[in-house]
């Protein structure tokens, strides 16, 4: 092992800053490094090769890593083919992703994350091998990466090799990373340089890596971005006060302003990508609501703490950290006089922050954006815990006797706390962790009594005790921790989280699910195709390439969501999925679902109108599907001749807004001629029949233990959709004796112990006797917490009117709402409406790159001039997004939110062409930064190289020496 005792300019040690070049036979540890990740590699995933399962995790890595990942390397095939046509086409926005999206937005954290651009070299078919294979690429190079900081920081590469497999078997590496969102790997894979250019920085040198470092955190992430930001004001704080420095609030200021600078050049940098991601991120309504979060963790929180930290989970964990971490840490505070003081202070204030960190609730919430409290900040506890490693190889043979025996009693503590909670726990995990972790450091322990003992009576040691033995013993001890506690966890013996995985060689085909290509073919692409239920998977329509409504993606159109909303549609209670329109008749007209693809086991609730055209044969999951076809949906873009405002429209109950999209144009304007028309749809009372473990009280229904039922009558109508509305629902959770209480005594006023643990989602489930729906609300704690309060339940259509329903509530706890009625609407006058809108209809509308194309039709007139002055609205049911303009015959023409969340142009009665083009909001704005930063970053580069060669010149020095 070289030892550096680098100096600085003052002739004290330099902590950091130094050049790669000063490790030998880098070349030599990469490919060292390479091999030992491949074994970590290879058993942490054991559990899934053995049972015969592949890398990608069946929710988001099916849902939207693999798809997005694939259409990624056909997105740049697709331009590069237009490329070399001498045709250069970039599609920035994708028809088939829900209503319609930003294929770039929707996509970021895979199109604009870099490793990605690998797809284009790979043949789809083969794209689940691709994946597997880049999950590892991005490990790798995580250790690599935290191996260059080490290596800056004059530490020698045997002891940066153990830290670096603490580093990528950490938590948050890999259960939130290689076992569920792999391009999470990123973060870990640039936060090491970050630090690395903060370090650069310190010292004089050039800032360039961190520019270029934060730009790809920025580029991947605005969120991991936020994160880091707040990661370096701390690192930098203790950095700047923990080591030799010549301090004053002049350097302070400078310092800090040299930093805001290399922050907003790398935002300016890859602004191409962050200025549309801020955008579209600061119009989400998810971001910004206001939550009700503990400021503590719970109490088996606490209780399970320690355990978690050596590897006792029960799902995803980033505290994770394994055996040897967790004695690095408890070493850094026996070490004085074996490590060097300055480092041992430093990281043991940052371990300290994230130990606090960790316990306190509130602090997840502020590094996940004040939002739903998060573990993934604890990317940098693992980050710490793992440098942490580093020190403590090299001082391992220093420890005195009596370190070792304080080192040991902290041990025993941490192990005595881990084993009881192994026992209240009693599972095989549980005590894994505590045995692995006194096996470890038991041979760590034996290990340095006997080299003591060696070095005391002969002059050379035997080779089992060398230092380069003991890391062998600790790189041995990593990997096999690791290995049992995930292979535990994953197992049938744990969690079973291997069935959470898609078995290896039909990813491919789960993707796909259906083979729909001949029939897409005869069909009209200016409908949409809807579908009874998403068992075949969200996103469907992207992957298959037809206008649908399915989507799912972190990254939405809040208009989009905006009009969900406000029809009170119970398909997800996240703002982050759409999963269509639960079968509402006028819904499926207005919008286009003129097909639609249902399950045999499903297709009783298609609506009415629909007729079977094809079998569509058995699915991946084993269910067979049918699609059905209406002539009662309207186009994409059709007219209306009436309009009415949006206030008007929000005065309207849930149901009775679908009906008025069947009459009239709702615009967010004003005024507006028309009016809100006399409504069929009939608002129905509810009365009180039955309640089994439940209370209906005064605007809330208080329930006293789970699956409680309450049984409502009501004047239903035959021929009609039945609906059940909740408006303003809020769950609260309480524990049952709580809740019994409040049921006989409702004048009570409630607050819930802090030792209670409640429950942050229930499902509630709406049944009329022969049809049920359910749908699930959530508390404000909870991370798919959305804001949503108003829940429209339709129950379908009968011959027979519905006469009572029945709700069954999932939790325990209170029910407030404020209104809750049911409601029905006559499925003949919805069809009335909609013939009357096709029949007046006189556009029709084609789909291009980034562009529609809707021709008018002049309005039928007999009267001389009488079309100019008419006023027609023509409505596309694309949702609205900055990002669209529309010219009129060539000229501008304002394009006008409709609807709600859709789009609509004025013409007149004359023939007109429309022509809709696309830009990603910002992207304009977003490039010219990028080429000014480019420029600019470019100069101060060349400049750089040139002072530094003067001064070289001048002074005789090295061109290496840092600037000042």
């Amino acid at each position: 092992m070289i030892k550096r005792e680098a100096e600085d300019r003052h002739g004290e040690k330099s902590y950091f800053g130094h050049p790669l070049a000063e490790t030998p036979r880098k070349g030599r540890y990469a490919l060292v490094l390479l091999g030992i990740c491949a074994v970590a590699f290879a058993g942490v995933t054991l559990t899934l090769v053995m049972t015969g399962r592949s890398l990608v995790w069946d929710t988001d890595g099916r849902l939207l890593y693999f798809p997005f990942m694939v259409a990624e390397g056909e997105w740049l095939r697709d331009i590069a083919a237009s490329l070399l046509a001498g045709d250069l086409a970039i599609p920035l926005y994708s028809f088939d992703i829900g209503f319609g999206a930003d294929w770039l937005i929707t996509a970021s954290g895979n199109s604009n994350e870099p490793i990605n651009l690998l797809a284009a070299l790979c043949p789809p078919e083969a794209s689940e091998w691709l994946y597997d294979t880049l999950v590892f690429l991005r490990f790798y190079l995580a250790a690599l990466t935290f191996s260059f900081y080490c290596f800056s920081r004059g530490r020698g590469k045997g002891a940066t090799l153990v830290g670096a497999l603490c580093y990528v078997l950490c938590g948050y590496v890999l259960f939130w990373g290689v076992l569920r969102h792999p391009n999470f790997i990123d973060f870990s894979m640039l936060l090491p340089l970050v630090f690395m250019g903060a370090d650069k920085l310190f010292v004089g040198k050039n800032p360039l890596l961190l520019i270029v470092s934060m730009a790809g955190i920025f580029v991947y992430s605005i969120y991991f971005a936020y994160m880091t930001c707040l990661f370096l004001l701390a690192y930098c704080l203790i950095t700047y006060f923990a080591y030799p420095r010549e301090r004053s609030v002049g350097d302070f200021a400078l310092l800090a302003g040299e930093f805001a600078l290399c922050l907003l050049a790398a935002f300016a940098l890859v602004g191409f990508s962050t200025i549309p991601m801020f955008i579209t991120l600061t119009s989400m309504g998810r971001v910004g609501i206001v939550r009700d979060i503990a400021f503590f963790q719970t109490a088996d929180f606490y209780e399970s703490f320690v355990s978690v930290l050596l590897g006792n989970h029960e799902a995803q964990n980033a505290s994770v950290l394994g055996a040897v971490p967790v004695i690095a840490i408890l070493a850094l505070f026996v070490a004085r006089g074996s490590m060097d003081e300055r480092e041992r202070r430093a990281w043991g204030c940052g371990i300290a922050l994230c130990l606090i960190g960790a316990l306190v609730a509130k602090v997840g919430s502020v590094f996940n954006g004040f939002g739903y409290p998060t573990d993934r900040w604890e990317v940098i506890f693992g980050f710490c815990a793992a440098y942490a490693v580093v020190l403590l190889v090299p001082a391992i043979p220093r420890f005195s006797a009596l370190q070792w025996r304080r080192l040991t009693a902290l041990v025993a503590v941490v192990a005595v706390w881990a084993l009881a909670y192994a026992f209240k726990e009693g599972t095989l995990l549980g005590f894994a962790t505590v045995v692995m972790f006194a096996g470890i450091y038991g041979a760590l322990a034996l290990w340095a009594f006997f080299r003591r003992r060696a070095a005391g009576s002969s002059p050379s040691l035997p080779r089992v005790l060398t230092e380069r033995c003991l890391r062998a013993l600790l790189i041995l001890a990593v990997v096999a921790n690791a290995t049992v506690h995930v292979g535990l966890f994953m197992s049938p013996l744990g969690s079973s989280y291997y069935k959470e995985f898609i078995r290896a060689g039909h990813v491919w085909g789960t993707r796909e699910q259906l083979d729909l290509s001949s029939v897409l073919d005869q069909l009209d692409d200016t409908y949409r195709i809807n579908r009874t239920d998403t068992t075949y998977g969200r996103n469907g329509s992207f992957v298959h390439g037809y206008k649908g409504f399915d989507f799912y993606s972190s990254f939405y159109n809040q208009a989009a969501d905006d009009f969900r909303q406000s029809m009170g549609l119970s398909d997800d209670v996240k703002s982050t999925m759409f999963d269509g329109t639960r079968q509402r008749a006028a819904l499926d007209y207005v919008l286009g679902a003129k097909y639609y693809i249902s399950s045999t086991e499903a297709a009783d609730s298609i609506p009415d109108g629909y007729v079977k055209i094809a079998d569509l044969g058995e699915a991946h999951n084993g269910l067979s599907y049918e699609l059905y076809e209406t002539d009662r949906a309207l186009p994409l873009a059709f007219t209306y001749d009436s309009v009415v405002t949006q206030q008007d429209y929000e005065e309207l109950d849930l149901v009775q807004r679908q009906e008025l999209l069947t009459r009239a144009l709702v615009l967010a304007v004003d005024k507006a001629e028309g009016t809100a028309p006399q409504f069929d749809t009939k608002r129905e009372q509810l009365g009180v029949v039955e309640a089994e473990g439940a209370a209906v009280q005064n605007g809330r229904i208080v329930v006293t233990k789970k699956n409680a039922s309450v049984t409502f009558s009501l004047n239903g109508r035959a021929g009609c959709e039945t609906y059940l509305c909740f408006e303003g629902l809020r769950f609260r959770s309480m524990p049952v004796s709580d809740a019994e209480r409040l049921a006989d005594e409702p004048q009570l006023a409630y607050a819930t112990s802090p030792s209670f643990t409640p429950t942050k989602t229930c499902w509630v489930t709406v049944s009329d006797g022969v049809r049920e729906s359910s749908f699930e609300i959530a508390t404000s704690a909870s991370p798919k917490y959305a804001g949503k309060e108003d829940w429209a339940v339709n129950l379908g259509a009968g011959d027979d009117p519905v006469t009572s329903i029945t709700v069954t509530f999932g939790g325990v706890g209170v029910y407030e709402f404020s209104e809750l009625y049911g409601a029905t609407q006559s499925v003949e006058v919805i069809r009335e409406n909609v013939e009357h809108l096709q029949e007046g209809n006189d556009a029709t509308v084609a789909f291009g790159s980034n562009a529609m194309a809707v021709s008018v039709e002049a309005a039928d007139s007999t009267v001389a001039g009488e079309n100019r002055d008419k006023s027609r609205y023509v409505f596309v049911s694309v949702p609205y997004s900055r990002g669209w303009s529309a010219t009129m015959d060539g000229k501008p023409v304002e394009i006008l939110k409709a609807n709600v969340g859709f789009m609509a142009v004025e013409v007149d009665g004359e023939s007109h062409e429309l022509r809709f083009s696309y830009v990603t909001p910002g992207l304009d704005l977003g490039l010219a930064c990028t080429g000014i930063a480019v420029v600019l970053l470019s100069v101060f580069e060349l400049g750089w190289v040139r002072r530094r060669r003067t001064m070289a010149n001048q002074r005789g020095i090295s061109e290496k020496e840092p600037i000042r």
